[in-house]
């Protein structure tokens, strides 16, 4: 492992465990909004280090699905710690309504739903939210874009590299996916310091090249030097497999 690769986790490392150490302070069972936060605070601390421990040992595309985990979970607490019924909800997974068909329903279009929870956090930042989540799903899900990278070479600087059935070896893309799950998780600290008025030490902003070491893909914009459109990262990774068939289909017909 390189310096830059150290540096960057033990940086990592270092507000995960101010992250654990707020979540530490909170007191479960004084009070519904008090257990739920303190639960899935605990459950988040846990996906991030998760992250950070599979892009260390080569599972790039895994760690993101953790780091997804960690942000959904980490907004979910700040809503519940704000409202007691919605946490005894939470708690209970059944409204007042006895029927189940509805309580399900319900759970589906508010709990359930990453949708709802990323607008119920806060009306403020909605947009980088949302982005930043569709991003990590997309590279989370079965998607073309969760499957290859794009690995320089001497014969095609555009060559694509499928994703093996084993962890991958690469300094470069440890740093990358390192740098994107430290966004992420600055990205919640930081909500987290505005809402619960604590001073984690842990800034942040909205940057495009946040999202792109997430995304592997953008566009030139004149404005920002980059521009990541979240809706259009697996078509671009679609087209860029379509030309090397197409390519690898000329050169075998000629």
């Amino acid at each position: 492992m390189n310096t830059k690769s150290s540096s960057i986790q033990a940086e990592l490392l270092s507000v995960i465990e101010k992250y654990v150490q707020f979540t530490s302070t909170i007191e479960p069972f004084t009070s519904p909004s008090a257990t739920a936060q303190y639960m899935l605070m605990a459950r988040s601390c846990n996906a991030f280090s998760a992250a950070v421990s599979l892009c260390m040992s080569g599972f790039f595309v895994e760690s993101y699905n953790s780091a997804r985990v960690g942000l959904e979970t980490g907004w979910l607490s700040l809503i519940l710690r704000q409202d007691s019924a919605k946490a005894l909800e939470w708690l209970t997974l059944v409204p007042s309504d006895s029927s189940m068909e509805v309580a399900e329903k319900q759970y589906r279009n508010t709990f359930g739903s990453p949708a709802w929870i990323r607008k119920e956090v806060s009306q403020e930042g909605k947009e980088q939210r949302d982005n930043l989540y569709q991003i990590l799903s997309t590279k989370s899900h079965a998607n073309v874009a969760a499957t290859f990278f794009m690995c320089p070479s001497e014969s095609d600087s555009n060559d694509l590299c499928l994703y093996g059935p084993e962890p991958l070896d690469s300094e470069e893309h440890r740093c990358k996916h390192l740098r994107g799950i430290f966004y992420c998780l600055n990205s919640l600290i930081y909500e987290i310091q505005s809402q619960c008025n604590v001073d984690l030490c842990v800034t942040w902003k909205h940057d495009e090249m946040g999202l792109f070491n997430i995304a592997g893909v953008g566009f030139p914009d004149k404005d920002t030097g980059l521009r990541v459109v979240p809706k259009k990262v697996n078509a671009a990774y679609q087209v860029m497999v379509l030309q090397k068939l197409a390519k690898l289909q000329q050169k075998a017909a000629r």
